[in-house]
């Protein structure tokens, strides 16, 4: 669960987590890593206290903010689990989606679903305009990719991913595609409306910092598949 100056979500997504695995106890055994990507409120000081009276828990703090993408380097580094998944730390995702995946898991090594969200017009048209540029620059189609994921913890872990905004999401299905992993689409992820705050996502900045963050993931797959190629 990474998250950035979420001071007042942090808690009660966290209580969430362990009342739902509490309803679940076939799930042998599960981990929590708070990730606090260099809040400036009180973020830390919130998962410190979590993790001392939760065993389940785990609080790892960069210095500095280093975005979305290097914190879930930084959870996905330190996870153990036989499975991995995220959850976003502004309360819009609710901890049952994810077992609801879990379920269906089986020999998977990637499990994907839809994101079904309410939005307004202008959050609609700043997910339609991400995805056809993901279409042009990337070469394929996401909207059907772009739900929460469960994933093997050994191939997760073993990943190298290299963007530092939500863009790491998206290298993780081109890298198991492009391994022939076995991927499945299953189901639906409902979305709610965030706890309290502001998106760190929905902004200038971050866009314009993932629109460069692909251009270079292009270069990158481009000179992959340049060396992969047969006689080459």
């Amino acid at each position: 669960m990474p998250a950035f100056n979420e001071a007042d979500n942090v808690e009660p997504v966290v209580r969430e987590i362990l009342a739902v695995m509490a309803d679940n106890p076939w799930v042998d055994g599960f981990e929590v890593i708070l990730v606090d990507d260099g809040s400036r409120d009180q973020t830390g000081a919130v998962m410190d206290a979590l993790a001392a009276t939760h065993p389940e828990l785990t609080a790892i703090h960069h210095p500095q903010n280093r975005g979305f993408g290097a914190a879930l380097r930084t959870g996905f580094a330190h996870t153990r689990g036989q499975a991995v998944s995220l959850i976003s730390a502004d309360g819009e995702l609710g901890a049952d989606q994810i077992v609801n995946l879990l379920r269906e898991f089986g020999d998977y090594d990637l499990i994907l679903s839809r994101r079904e969200r309410t939005v307004g017009a202008d959050r609609r048209f700043l997910t339609w305009g991400f995805d056809l540029v993901v279409r042009v620059v990337l070469g394929f189609w996401i909207d059907k990719d772009v739900g929460i994921y469960v994933v093997r913890g050994d191939l997760v872990r073993s990943l190298t991913l290299v963007s530092d905004t939500g863009l790491a999401n998206l290298e993780i299905i081109l890298q198991c595609r492009e391994q022939g992993r076995r991927v499945a689409r299953l189901g639906v992820t409902r979305f709610r409306q965030r706890l309290s705050g502001e998106s760190k996502v929905a902004n200038l900045s971050t866009v314009v910092r993932t629109l460069w963050e692909m251009v270079k993931l292009r270069w990158r797959l481009l000179r992959r598949r340049r060396y992969n190629r047969p006689g080459s």
